[in-house]
């Protein structure tokens, strides 16, 4: 149990979240992070104001910064929430990045390193293929050029 609150104090993860279990493959040289949320908890979705049920959930797997030499994954049950509406809507985690696959610490990352090296040479060092480290970089770039307020 000490182990799982030692990984929300780290990942900044807090209520409704919580981590549930952390499962080390030392062969794999991976830490896989379960995160899930409190059964009943409600949230808030930027497009209607309140606090609204989750109605299903989502499993998403979220790349995140290794964890000393070993790649580190959140996999997160995130919820759908059913509006006023009827209609429902995913929410995102704070900590989910811009991009499907990556933690936004790990997309600030590539984006930092990408302006010090090629591509080719942080897909080596993050073990991500370089077309998909230069996503963040090409998104970045693209709302650059897109008006205020439209990303």
């Amino acid at each position: 149990m000490a182990e799982t609150r030692l990984f929300e104090a780290t990942l900044g993860i807090e209520a409704p979240w919580f981590v549930r279990e952390a499962a080390f493959d030392a062969k794999a040289r991976t830490l896989t992070i379960a995160v899930d949320f409190i059964p009943g908890s409600r949230f808030g979705h930027p497009e209607v104001a309140g606090e609204h049920p989750a109605h299903v959930t989502v499993a998403k797997r979220y790349r995140h910064l290794n964890f000393f030499q070993h790649e580190c994954f959140l996999e997160v049950r995130v919820p759908r929430v059913k509006l006023s509406d009827g209609s429902t809507r995913q929410i995102e985690p704070t900590w989910g990045g811009r991009l499907a696959g990556f933690t936004l610490l790990f997309e600030v990352l590539i984006l930092a390193f990408c302006r010090e090296m090629p591509f080719r040479a942080l897909a080596r060092l993050t073990g991500v293929r370089a077309c998909i480290v230069s996503g963040p970089v090409r998104a970045l770039r693209g709302a650059c050029h897109r008006p205020a307020g439209s990303f």
